[in-house]
């Protein structure tokens, strides 16, 4: 099927003079300075309609914040293993990727702010934080169901005093914007546009990746030092890569970056990320797609994965 969608001018959503989303399909638009215009494409799977997408890229506060630990060396010998739990518990408990990139970024506000890392009590804020991303993503009764399970025959009273503690450390933000919500809405508005070239197949098998590529890149050290941007963001420009194409063109820049912040130090750091992405992992060719010309991404096994 075709990825190209129409895009009626009365669908239009404009956002600056040069951009514009259609309320249709979450496309971006752009505009030159002749009127000629450009939209991004991609699979017709992803095409969803305007209040289905936060546009979480273009926000200008919450998604440059890099996590900045009172114990950064303590942490480190403990984090791999945090993380594995987070991830094995959200699993069992078939909790979205959303609701994981929640509580991961729950676990890591609070470790930031702790001197000490003791584990037992590290499993009762990671049993928590859980929780509270259920609450927060989930259903009511899927939430109320695995507070149930994590916590047994812990008293009301203890859960509660437990909760207030971690709320507290989160400052009662429960509502954030994770590396999660800003790649899930560019893939959502798309990162290939109509004049660029490439094969339709190899993008529609990165599309089917690229949520992988950012559940296993939770894992690597590089995850806690970069920003939830730089890290979609880096994420985004490794999968155009994939395809072909330049990693951060003109187009990229304007709809993703905002050329204003694309200066001579963040583009240092979106360059330093991406290169750090490409070094956790390897594009293989599968035998059994290589006459549709598939790729798929999987992790190096040389990847950064350790303390080391």
């Amino acid at each position: 099927m075709s990825l190209y969608y129409p895009h009626k001018k009365n669908y239009l959503l404009e956002f600056s003079p040069k951009i514009s989303f259609c309320g249709k399909c979450s496309s971006a638009i752009i505009r030159d300075n002749l009127g000629n215009t450009k939209s991004t494409i991609k699979p017709l799977n992803y095409h969803t309609k305007w209040e289905n997408v936060s546009f979480a890229f273009l926000n200008k506060t919450n998604i440059n914040k890099v996590y900045n630990f009172s114990n950064y060396k303590g942490f480190m010998k403990i984090r791999l293993e945090f993380v594995k739990i987070i991830k094995n518990k959200c699993k069992t408990l078939q909790l979205n990727l959303k609701t994981y990139f929640l509580a991961l970024d729950y676990f890591l506000q609070i470790c930031s702010i702790l001197t000490s890392f003791v584990t037992e009590s590290l499993l009762e804020i990671a049993d928590i934080c859980i929780i509270l991303a259920a609450k927060t993503n989930e259903a009511k009764d899927k939430a109320k169901k695995i507070k149930f399970i994590l916590l047994g025959n812990t008293t009301t009273n203890k859960y509660i005093k437990d909760e207030q503690y971690i709320l507290g450390k989160l400052n009662y933000d429960l509502f954030r914007i994770t590396t999660y919500d800003i790649l899930m809405d560019i893939l959502k508005c798309g990162f290939i546009f109509n004049d660029e070239q490439f094969n339709f197949n190899i993008l529609n098998s990165v599309y089917n990746q690229i949520e992988n590529m950012l559940y296993l890149f939770s894992e690597t050290k590089h995850y806690i030092n970069m920003s939830p941007k730089e890290i979609a963001i880096g994420i985004m420009g490794l999968a155009r890569e994939i395809l072909g194409l330049s990693a951060f063109n003109e187009n990229i820049k304007i709809v993703f970056m905002d050329i204003k912040e694309y200066d001579d130090i963040h583009k240092y750091n979106y360059l330093k990320c991406l290169n750090k992405i490409r070094k956790c992992f390897k594009i293989v060719e599968s035998n059994n797609n290589m006459n549709n010309n598939n790729s798929d991404s999987t992790r190096d096994s040389n990847s950064d994965n350790s303390e080391h």
